[in-house]
């Protein structure tokens, strides 16, 4: 086991993916714990890093904004990173988005000790050393912890390092009773990265409407674009208190808002992938995509796999009539949420919640300092 001094890891987006990688930062640390650790993140998704003693330092890599630039610019601004890349003389580069924008980036670090894991995309494998450990065909977290145990012993336990999230969830919890919400909470997320995985608002309506028969209490979440869908699972559920916190929660705020939750429903989706880190139950809901390798990490964690004979098709868009999504019944969501809470019981909205649930090994906070005012925000500002 080499002695690396200053070792960058890049891993850009989205919210999912980066959750699913500090399991590695955590294993990375123990193997080098003089090394300073820098960690390569679009800015939307920096607030989800801890700080010290995890990482020392974020690298903010504005991938919009260089899109958006003229040539000459575009130029000028990869000339500016390369050289501040550089000055960090970074001895080993894990690159665990597995790209071409991320090779790109391992390039321009001038590192020559680049390692990725074993899904390496659109040629970054030509750049970029894959490996293919033990867990190639499990789940992503332990494919991203295979680079690290490629280079010496990881522990067994899978341990998600956060940023501290006591602040948030004491606004948050504030937040919610003050929209009427103090039974066992519920949250339901119908958002996500592809249309293919979207579940029916009418469904999402009659779940709501079982978990308040059950004794819990439910609100929406997600980014500013679920608003509409949000609007119509309201729609299909008049006459439940059913708060819209949608585009209304920052990454800390987000953060502290799963802490509280009893449990946590979606579909394939970066807060319920959150929510898990903090060791809050989940149900999650795969059509196209596939729940074993994917699903949300730990045992307080459970999925629903459509019984569509076409899926997992893995297709952003279905071609057909969305009918492994429609496949899902209300019945076996609720089930598997029976099951999960079976496995840690339903509270009360708390007065004092200090830092969130925790549950898993270092789930609670990961050091460094606070992330900041987190609040419900009524103006949408930076959507999680």
């Amino acid at each position: 086991m080499s002695g690396y001094r200053s070792i960058l890891i890049i891993k850009m987006s989205a919210m999912g993916d980066v959750v699913h990688a500090l399991p590695s930062l955590h294993a990375l640390r123990g193997l080098y714990p003089g090394a300073a650790i820098s960690w390569l993140v679009e800015p939307q998704f920096a607030p989800l890093l801890p700080g010290p003693p995890w990482v020392d330092e974020p690298v903010v890599f504005e991938k919009n904004r260089l899109k958006k630039l003229g040539l000459r610019d575009k130029i000028s601004y990869l000339a500016a990173f390369r050289k501040e890349l550089r000055s960090r003389r970074f001895d080993l580069v894990l690159d665990l988005q597995g790209l071409m924008k991320s090779t790109l980036v391992a390039l321009l670090s001038g590192c020559r000790n680049r390692l990725g894991y074993c899904e390496m995309r659109e040629g970054s494998f030509l750049f970029t050393r894959a490996v293919k450990g033990p867990n190639a065909r499990g789940h992503v977290v332990e494919r991203y912890r295979d680079v690290v145990r490629s280079l010496g012993p990881v522990p067994p336990e899978v341990v998600f390092p956060l940023p501290d999230h006591a602040g948030p969830a004491r606004e948050m919890a504030a937040a919610l009773r003050g929209l009427g919400l103090t039974r066992p909470l519920a949250l339901l997320f119908p958002g996500a990265g592809w249309d293919s995985k979207l579940w029916p608002a009418r469904r999402f309506a009659e779940l709501a409407r079982e978990l308040d028969r059950t004794g819990l209490d439910a609100a929406v979440g997600g980014a500013a674009g679920d608003a509409g869908l949000a609007g119509a699972i309201r729609d299909a559920a008049p006459g439940l208190n059913l708060p819209d916190l949608t585009g209304r929660t920052d990454i800390p705020a987000l953060l502290g808002l799963v802490s509280l939750a009893s449990v946590c429903v979606g579909a394939d989706t970066g807060p319920l992938h959150l929510a898990a880190a903090c060791g809050t139950p989940t149900v999650s809901l795969f059509g196209p995509s596939s729940g074993e390798r994917a699903g949300t990490w730990g045992a307080l964690g459970a999925y629903v796999q459509t019984k569509a004979p076409c899926a997992p098709c893995f297709k952003r868009r279905c071609p057909g009539t969305f009918v492994c999504m429609d496949d899902i019944a209300v019945g076996e969501v609720m089930a598997a949420v029976g099951r999960v809470l079976a496995r840690r019981p339903p509270a009360a909205l708390p007065d004092d919640p200090g830092g969130g649930r925790g549950g898993l090994p270092g789930t609670g906070p990961g050091g460094g300092k606070p992330p900041g005012d987190a609040r419900l925000v009524v103006a949408p500002g930076k959507p999680a």
